[in-house]
């Protein structure tokens, strides 16, 4: 059983044990190629799709079966070398038309750009604000990336998050971090921003940039993160270069009367 840390909040996880825990692997399959640095689930239909962006020539992004990694279709990276985050959303949110996206970051122009998700091409882009040298996150207000609000991005040096528009790159808050931080992925049941980088530590953190829970993964180097339905897709470029499919229950499912106000403060 994988050790797991509840650092921020005067909550207990009460997970049941038959429902796995924080931290459980559930599988595990070799990705497409090596590197896979980010990742991006797409949640409408089961089994869900999982795009994964491999950074390694020819720098590729591969709509892959979430559960077995059994590879659909791809399509090289408009953004190249280049790319940093992957993200996806449909139904519109935001200011956004409504449809379906792939959104990807450059790191080179630091621009966000939103694609479509079957070819890459490019709708339309943004500028970060910021140096793009991290990932990406939709921030939904339901599964599967449906209708978000903000966008969640990184940047590694220094280690900030930062919630912005939709549609122009403006960016509302942000908080920075001691810990190392690569790609994104925004957990709404939890309100958690999942990510990692060096050594084998997966963290969460809030929307306010307290930390809430940590766990390690069996390997080192956890770069690509994605969400969906409790479950949290890790990318770890250690050894052979797989992703992991990880328990990733409600934080917070046993919230008492006592409780409520401060996890509303929390969140504000």
């Amino acid at each position: 059983m994988i050790k797991v840390v509840i650092t921020a909040l005067p909550l207990a996880l009460a997970v049941g044990a038959a429902c796995g825990r924080l931290g459980d692997v559930i599988t595990s399959f070799r990705a497409p190629a090596n590197y896979p640095i980010a990742l991006a689930v797409e949640g409408t239909v089961s089994p869900y799709y999982l795009y994964v962006y491999c950074n390694t020539s020819p720098y590729r992004i591969y709509k892959t079966n979430a559960v077995n990694g059994s590879i659909f279709s791809s399509f090289v990276s408009p953004q190249g070398i280049y790319t940093r985050g992957l993200t996806y959303s449909f139904g519109g949110g935001g200011g956004l038309p409504t449809g379906s996206y792939l959104w990807m970051g450059n790191y080179s122009t630091d621009r966000i750009y939103r694609c479509n998700p079957d070819n890459g091409t490019v709708y339309a882009s943004f500028p970060a604000n910021h140096d793009m040298s991290a990932g990406l996150a939709a921030m939904a207000i339901g599964n599967g990336g449906r209708s978000p609000t903000y966008m969640l991005s990184g940047d590694d040096s220094p280690r900030w998050i930062y919630r912005q528009s939709l549609t122009n790159g403006s960016i509302y808050s942000s908080f920075g971090t001691s810990l190392p931080i690569y790609d994104l992925a925004w957990d709404w049941p939890s309100r958690v921003i999942w990510t990692g980088n060096t050594g084998d530590g997966v963290y969460g953190f809030t929307t306010g940039g307290l930390l809430a829970a940590s766990f390690p993964m069996p390997v080192n180097n956890p770069v690509g993160f994605a969400y969906n339905r409790q479950y949290l897709w890790v990318g770890t470029t250690a050894g052979s270069h797989r992703i992991w499919m990880i328990h990733c229950p409600d934080l917070w499912p046993a919230v008492g009367p006592a409780s409520i106000g401060r996890v509303k403060a929390l969140f504000r």
